[in-house]
């Protein structure tokens, strides 16, 4: 009889608590207990309700506005690097996401990615520092036209030399047929081993892309591809587009919008091979491509 009658009442407890739950959730009491605090909280859930509604209707408008893009770039882009061999760098802590989107616009202009290569995890390693100080001695007497002695502009020049086959410009060409024609596979070779590089080189390279990642390892490899042939354009998000990336021997793409920022990119590639070096920051598209 008696777990009957605590069932009961609990049962009438239960109810209870849900009658005055309702009565407060609206009516006079809750306006009573509640007073101007009900209408701000009826305010705030209303404004919630309409902010919900501005970012679905974003949402909806950047999808709409990337179709459009991913549409219009094949028209844009045609034509622009007929046949053009672009080599693609990624840096240490370069972002895969840009490196992608560029490649994937590539051939809409005619240009046939080259060679894919990515610096290795341990190119600023400390721990081993001593080690590719070592290597720097054993590949320097097979670089050409550098005169280099500290360990990180040895080893950015045979990355370079080793992802193209190419020479600095105006390097003696008594030097570059005395090195041989496998000079770049052998340093290559070299630096995988290492773990110092990764992915295909290419047998020459017309134009070069390098994904900024991480400050310093990103600053040295500019420097190095910027003393060769290839028109270099360095690209990634604004923050790691630096003031010593962006040089006046190269070409920068500076975007937080990949979608828009790899027609961007290919395009500054155009004019790179037209003898321009120009710098694009966020949003910013070429003249050549016709819009604004």
């Amino acid at each position: 009889m008696t777990d009957a009658r605590t069932r009961v009442v609990s049962a009438a407890a239960g109810v209870a608590v849900l009658a005055v739950g309702v009565v407060l959730g609206s009516g006079p009491l809750r306006a009573a207990l509640l007073g101007q605090t009900g209408d701000r909280i009826d305010a705030l859930e209303a404004e919630v309700g309409r902010a919900d509604a501005r970012v679905e209707a974003a949402d909806e408008h950047a999808d709409r506005a990337v179709d459009y893009v991913d549409a219009t770039a094949p028209t844009l882009l045609i034509g622009l690097l007929p046949d053009a061999s672009v080599v693609l760098v990624s840096a240490p802590g370069a972002s895969g996401e840009v490196r992608d989107a560029v490649a994937s616009r590539l051939p809409l202009a005619g240009a046939v990615e080259a060679g894919s290569v990515t610096v290795g995890a341990g190119w600023d390693d400390l721990a081993t520092g001593e080690y590719r100080a070592a290597l720097a001695d054993q590949v320097a007497p097979s670089l050409v036209g550098v005169d280099a002695t500290d360990v990180a502009t040895v080893l950015a020049h045979a990355f370079v030399q080793g992802a193209t086959g190419g020479a600095p410009s105006g390097a003696d060409h008594t030097d570059v047929s005395a090195a041989g024609t496998d000079r770049g596979a052998v340093l290559w070779d070299l630096l995988e081993q290492s773990e110092l590089a990764i992915g295909e080189p290419a047998a020459r390279a017309d134009a070069v892309v390098i994904v900024a990642g991480d400050g310093e390892a990103t600053e040295a490899l500019v420097a190095a591809f910027a003393a060769y042939d290839a028109p270099v354009t360095v690209v990634g998000a604004p923050a790691s587009i630096t003031a010593e990336t962006r040089r006046d021997d190269v070409a920068t793409v500076a975007s937080s919008d990949w979608t828009l920022g790899s027609i961007t990119a290919v395009a500054t590639l155009a004019e790179t091979l037209e003898g321009q070096r120009p710098h694009y920051g966020d949003g910013e598209v070429p003249g050549l491509l016709g819009v604004s």
